[in-house]
């Protein structure tokens, strides 16, 4: 009989060692870990503590995000648990087929990088392999583990936007915003904890989206409260698409409720209630931006956006100084990012979409987006239709901004988002189950 010299409640068994260690506990505690650096640690909030991320030069293993590492442990205790891994690989392709097409375009574009192009592997693993192990430890969490994620998620995002109002109106920043190493001093919108306005834009954007849809653990008051307070929280990050996408997806959910509603459908009372209450507050809000100056703010983001309409114009000239198979199969990752200041565009290619052909290769980038499609149709598989509408907000985002064709933790942000809300999604405000 084997002796038990550790008794976890996990998987790994080793009869001819005589142990028994169960490390689905190391499992668990990685993948929250893993999740909770990723919406706590941004690049600027690494940068501001001493570890140089974004930097230039320096230990290239200190340019791979500390989620990505937990990431990866917690992948492997989960491959554990699982019972190797054989089995980990049959449950993969029998449970997410999407996920397993995914990790092979991933490997196709890391070949690409290391033995094509012979560039760092930081920007592949904090976008892409990060994202596909989160997943993969996500999707493998008990109901009521995945409820204490949400809710620690929803709750960073409370203070995410919260420290968004907070620094507009006192004149602070948490992280400072720099660019080509000089500090944005003239701009006014928020970073809070994820880093970027732009960043808090869309996440608060599809959290507020996600909630409206009936996702996250919460009823009825605390979400209408939540989808109010967020939205005016786009305001102070200053996300001009953000906030056109949010509207126009909360006047869609709105006005099939309102459909519903003239069919003779019912709904509780607090309902009505509460959302005579948030309308009235959303006028009061109006009103005070108004008098704060905050609309002034926004109003001129959209009529002044200091060129970043005719960059992303002018990004598509990037392309006139290559060669075909340069195109085709990738060019030189350095001569491209020598050829972005002349065209306007010093940062990045605004356009993830554009800038994956410009940095990979037209090749590459057709089959890895053919597995990030497969990724994103397993989202929609396990959660349904209403995934639809934030995965479309992000994904409209994305063509006018660099997001996952530069290092970025877009993708590991929404997929931990969408795949925490979801879990816990309430299916009407009329029936109230437990998450």
């Amino acid at each position: 009989m084997a002796t038990r010299a550790f008794v976890l409640p996990v998987s790994y068994r080793s009869a001819a060692a005589g142990v028994v260690i169960d490390v689905r506990p190391f499992a668990v505690g990685l993948t929250f870990l893993s999740v909770l650096a990723v919406f706590l640690l941004s690049g600027q909030m690494l940068n501001l503590i001493g570890i140089p991320y974004d930097g230039t030069g320096g230990n290239p293993l200190i340019k791979i995000h500390p989620a990505s590492y937990l990431s990866v442990l917690a992948f492997v205790a989960w491959i554990m648990a699982d019972g190797g891994p054989g089995i980990f690989l049959g449950r993969v392709w029998r449970e997410s087929p999407g996920l397993l097409a995914f990790f092979l375009a991933i490997g196709l574009l890391v070949f690409q990088v290391i033995f094509v192009q012979k560039t760092p592997i930081s920007q592949v693993t904090d976008n892409f392999i990060l994202t596909a192990c989160l997943f993969a430890s996500l999707v493998r969490l008990a109901p009521g583990e995945i409820k204490l994620l949400a809710y620690a998620v929803q709750g960073i995002l409370v203070v995410n936007s919260l420290l968004g109002y907070a620094e507009v109106l006192g004149g602070f920043r948490l992280t400072p915003l720099y660019v080509n190493g000089e500090i944005l001093a003239w701009d006014w919108r928020a970073t809070a904890l994820l880093g970027h306005p732009l960043m808090n834009a869309m996440t608060t954007a599809i959290c507020l989206v996600s909630l409206a849809l009936g996702a996250g653990p919460f009823r009825a008051w605390p979400r209408l409260a939540l989808i109010l307070f967020h939205f005016g929280a786009l305001f102070f990050f200053g996300g001009r698409t953000a906030i056109v996408l949010s509207a126009v997806s909360l006047l869609a959910i709105g006005a099939v409720w309102t459909a519903h509603l003239i069919l003779g459908r019912r709904f509780p009372l607090i309902v009505a209630a509460l959302a005579v209450l948030a309308g009235t507050l959303l006028v009061i809000g109006a009103i005070l931006a108004v008098d704060a100056g905050l609309i002034d703010r926004v109003i001129g983001r959209f009529l002044d956006d200091e060129g970043s309409a005719m960059a992303r114009v002018a990004m598509l000239s990037i392309f006139r100084d290559m060669s075909w198979p340069d195109i085709v199969f990738g060019p030189d990752v350095g001569a491209v990012k020598a050829m972005l200041p002349r065209i306007g565009t010093p940062m990045a290619i605004e356009s993830a979409y554009i800038g994956f052909v410009a940095y990979y290769g037209g090749f590459v980038t057709l089959f890895f987006l053919m597995g990030l499609a497969a990724f994103l149709a397993e989202l929609v598989r396990r959660f349904g239709p209403p995934v639809l509408m934030p995965l479309g907000i992000y994904f409209l985002i994305s063509t006018a901004v660099s997001s996952f064709s530069t290092k970025s933790l877009e993708l590991a942000l929404l997929t931990s988002l969408l795949v925490t809300s979801f879990s816990c999604r309430r299916q009407s405000f009329e029936r109230m189950p437990p998450c």
